[in-house]
């Protein structure tokens, strides 16, 4: 028999047989109600008021979640709610899901709120002597799992907790398999994750609530490997079968991380043992370094990674300081060295999804590029160097207060610095703009040569740009012109032929496109096909912290690119000869 569901609040009707799921027909109408436990009856977020029709008794969770609420008598679990007769409910607000906009430059992404770690508060009922179950049977019953893992630490102290709170508990639970903590009373609203990009220049993190997804604090420091070399083949050297090498550059990286969480958590008032799961993007070699991984393979052709995909790690092995039970995820990497800082990026710009033609474009150290045609996703990497973050540059430096990150030609140079501040030097997208004059001006050849005795083009004060500068930006230029020129000529594409280019990496706004263009470094195209989508990387590891079915989503994606290694080219060598002259653009 069919039955009626009138949705007050959503202005819906929906059709429903006898015995059906409450939850079950919201969801199939496309009402995004929140149900983080998998329709379990555990985390009761999606109470519904029952405005008229059959009202069933409230269970023993309904009762303690309306009085926990102050909600009336006739709330009850969508997922435990049957279908008997013609119904009218309301939805309130707290109870649908709120997704969260990860990618706010140029691009939008939207992710549900899914994270891997949940949090349950439940009275326990007490072992009884007529039924003596064990602890982890009566959690296990409660939770609605045959068989629940739990680290051997916890299982120590199960008895001692349940006893301290008299069975009153909050229950940690990690993609619905493993305990990973047991705490007295209600601390549902306690829990956080972190999102860490490892760059090889910069590391960012942020720190996330994972009952909404929002974002709490963010840090962002210079990596502490940089003093052994500003690029990734520098820190590769460095490590190159030299354990201590490589366990001083792990250990340093790992203390830059542990120094930025230790503040972070300290100014937003976040307790460590409260953070129970961890993110992590980055390029190939600076996952490898990370994680203490030899990188002997990364060294010499053919340039394997040691891992591609690896299962969620234990955050005391890799030595965070956060809860003892917390868990941490690295991006999968690609192939060679388009690593995880690009997988990340993929998932949060959405690419395989797109309907077209477009490009992804990280233009950092290692300039990596993916093609995104009809059917396939291509790869490739390029090594452009430090020049776009203003490494190498004798002026140059980060995206700072006080660095140059744009500039204009009127009757007379203008420049532009970060917070306004005095100019200290330059960065990438100055370094770009100014470049991009100097050629118009003449004051620089097409082929990079400056056209001053000096060898030396004062820009203000102390700042300059030198002969071997413009030589840095000709090499990055050349290495991404290379790469875009190759990986369309794959499939006979051409430029004009692309919907779309998606730009990562620190460069964000700031970027003069018609500069760029002009100097060669992306292809001409209409300006509205281009958009900047900042630091992808960290998007990504947000999106996979909030969003735990992301994580199979990028796995199964990584299975299926295909990767060209352009230095195996007979074309490579002339076209990267021919890409370094300004003029010779797409």
């Amino acid at each position: 028999m069919s039955y009626t569901i009138h949705i007050d609040s959503h202005r819906k009707a929906l059709s429903a047989q006898k015995g059906d799921l409450l939850v079950d027909k919201i969801l199939q109408a496309g009402i995004n109600l929140s149900v983080t436990c998998d329709k379990k009856g555990l985390c009761g977020k999606c109470l519904v008021e029952i405005v008229d029709g059959n009202l069933p008794p409230p269970n023993e969770q309904e009762k303690y979640l309306m009085k926990q609420k102050n909600y009336p008598q006739n709330f009850r679990l969508a997922c435990s709610f049957r279908v008997a007769d013609d119904v009218r409910i309301k939805i309130p607000e707290e109870s649908i899901t709120k997704d969260v906009l990860v990618l706010t430059s140029g691009l939008q992404s939207i992710v549900s709120v899914d994270p891997a770690v949940k949090k349950f508060h439940l009275q326990l009922p007490r072992p009884e002597i007529s039924s003596p179950l064990s602890l982890m049977e009566i959690l296990e019953r409660r939770l609605k799992e045959k068989r629940m893992q739990a680290p051997f630490g916890l299982l120590m102290d199960i008895g001692k907790i349940l006893e301290k709170c008299r069975f009153d508990v909050t229950v940690v639970v990690y993609k619905d398999k493993e305990l990973l903590n047991l705490e007295p009373r209600d601390t549902q609203a306690l829990n956080y994750g972190l999102a860490i990009d490892i760059g090889t220049t910069t590391v960012a993190l942020e720190i996330v609530n994972l009952n909404t997804g929002e974002t709490i604090g963010t840090s962002v420091a210079l990596n502490s490997q940089s003093i052994h070399g500003a690029d990734v083949v520098s820190r590769i050297s460095y490590a190159y079968q030299d354990p201590n090498k490589l366990y001083k550059l792990r250990d340093e990286i790992r203390g830059t991380l542990n120094s930025m969480i230790n503040k972070l958590l300290k100014e937003t008032k976040i307790a460590p043992s409260n953070v129970y799961d961890i993110t992590v993007t980055g390029n190939t070699a600076m996952n490898h370094l990370f994680l203490g991984l030899s990188v002997d393979t990364l060294a010499l052709a053919p340039f394997n990674s040691v891992f591609d995909c690896l299962p969620e790690l234990s955050s005391r092995d890799l030595g965070f300081r956060i809860n003892p039970y917390g868990k941490v995820y690295v991006a999968p990497n690609i192939k060679s060295f388009v690593g995880g800082d690009i997988s990340a990026g993929l998932v949060a710009s959405d690419l395989a999804n797109k309907k077209g033609i477009y490009l992804f474009i990280d233009l950092g150290t290692n300039g990596e590029i993916v093609l995104k045609n009809e059917k396939d996703l291509i790869a490739t990497s390029t090594a452009a160097g430090p020049a776009f973050e203003g490494m190498n540059i004798s002026c140059g430096m980060l995206a700072q207060p006080g660095a140059i990150y744009k500039a204009e030609y009127g009757k007379k140079l203008k420049i532009y610095t970060l917070r306004n501040r005095p100019a200290l030097g330059i960065c990438g997208t100055g370094l770009i703009d100014l470049v991009a004059i100097l050629l118009e001006q003449g004051k620089i050849s097409p082929s990079g040569k400056l056209n001053d005795r000096e060898q030396k083009i004062h820009i203000k004060d102390n700042i300059f740009l030198s002969q071997n500068d413009v030589r840095e930006i000709q090499l990055a230029c050349a290495a991404i012109k290379t790469g875009i020129k190759m990986i369309l000529e794959e499939y006979h594409l051409t430029k004009e032929q692309l919907d779309g280019i998606y730009i990562a990496g620190a460069f964000g706004n700031y970027l003069n496109i018609e500069n760029a263009m002009k100097i060669g470094l992306l292809p001409r195209i209409d300006e509205n096909k281009i958009f900047f989508i900042g630091n992808a990387s960290l998007a990504g590891a947000k999106t996979f912290l909030i969003s735990a079915p992301s994580r199979k989503v990028i796995e199964a994606i990584v299975k299926k690119i295909r990767f060209i290694s352009l230095a195996s080219r007979p074309s490579f060598q002339q076209n990267f000869v021919e890409a370094i002259e300004f003029s010779q653009g797409l």
